[in-house]
């Protein structure tokens, strides 16, 4: 008898609790907006733009703990996981998903049953996310950060003009690169540069692959996606062996190492980001995506010391700004 009686009790105690936890979940949802950030991985760049929303959505009146809660996944560099936290954030059901890079985009995408915003995707024309940059989408709007190839290059002859064999490290597997590749060899010939390419499927591949290239190049080149920007590190170790310069394309990774960059600016970008999720949030729908721009100069004092470049002073006279350290 008292088996059963306690027995009873138990499962008056489990229905309750899950009644009370589906009516806390109901009441969350009337007091908070949901949204989701998955990102493909940590670095410089990345970590500015999921900065830089959740500061500007502040401003927007959307504050964390307060009316916002944040669900943030990160792949750590693992593309695989990609469509695992596409699939986890999608069931949840948020008020938008934010997806930083092309192929966590790409990935939330294909699953998403709410808004998607992307942000830091360099070609989303390219990726297959819209058919048309002039053009907006009911479900689907976010902020491209294609970087200024020509720009870039430009800045490589004026800072260092013996430089004619340029080595470049890219991953052939990431779309972004697919697309950075193109505009380089394109545009290297016109400044004359002959190319010499160095494909990588890993971060751990970078330093072998920069050390094959640093004896037959005079300088080396990161490309637009997050394998290589992510391996600086490596990078930069042969290039300090070798002496010859690293250039890169975004500000983040000057600060971590690179001798200099023509970037877009990535704090800005999360800002605009930022913007376009109130937008959504406040129920609008088919919002044009956001180009970035930008051909601001990024140096690195320290960088050249070690690789032996000396930076002439009318381009420091231009640069928006100088590092005299390497961040860790």
């Amino acid at each position: 008898m008292w088996k059963k009686i306690v027995f009873l009790i138990i499962i008056f105690l489990i229905i309750v609790t899950l009644l009370t936890i589906k009516f806390s979940i109901k009441e969350q949802k009337k007091h908070y907006k949901l949204i989701a950030i998955a990102t493909l991985m940590s670095h410089p760049a990345l970590d500015a733009v999921i900065q830089n929303l959740k500061k500007e959505l502040e401003m927007e009146g959307f504050v964390e703990n307060k009316n916002v809660k944040y669900i943030i996944r990160n792949a750590n560099g693992q593309i695989q996981l990609a469509a695992n936290i596409a699939n986890e954030l999608s069931a949840l059901n948020p008020d938008v998903i934010v997806a930083v890079t092309t192929p966590m985009s790409q990935a939330i995408v294909k699953v998403a049953r709410c808004p998607v915003v992307f942000a830091a995707v360099t070609d989303p024309v390219g990726a297959g996310l819209v058919k048309s940059l002039d053009k907006c989408e009911k479900m689907i709007t976010g902020t491209s950060d294609a970087w200024p190839y020509y720009d870039q290059l430009k800045l490589i002859k004026e800072i260092t003009p013996k430089v004619k064999v340029l080595g470049v490290l890219y991953n052939p597997g990431e779309a972004a690169s697919q697309y950075g590749i193109k505009k380089i060899r394109y545009y290297a010939p016109k400044l004359g540069f002959k190319l010499l390419e160095g494909a990588v499927s890993s971060t751990a591949e970078v330093y072998p692959v920069a050390q094959n290239l640093a004896s037959r190049v005079d300088a080396l080149f990161l490309s637009s996606d997050n394998t290589v920007i992510s391996g600086v590190g490596a990078a930069l170790k042969v290039a300090i062996e070798h002496k010859i310069p690293l250039y890169v394309g975004d500000s983040g990774t000057v600060a971590k190492g690179g001798l200099a960059a023509v970037s877009v600016g990535y704090p800005e970008l999360g800002r605009e980001t930022g913007k376009l999720v109130a937008r959504v949030l406040r129920g609008e729908r088919c919002i044009p995506v956001v180009v970035a721009r930008g051909s601001e100069i990024y140096l690195n004092l320290k960088a050249a010391e070690l690789m032996g470049v000396s930076i002439p002073k009318e381009i420091i006279k231009k640069a928006k700004k100088i590092y005299y350290e390497i961040q860790k």
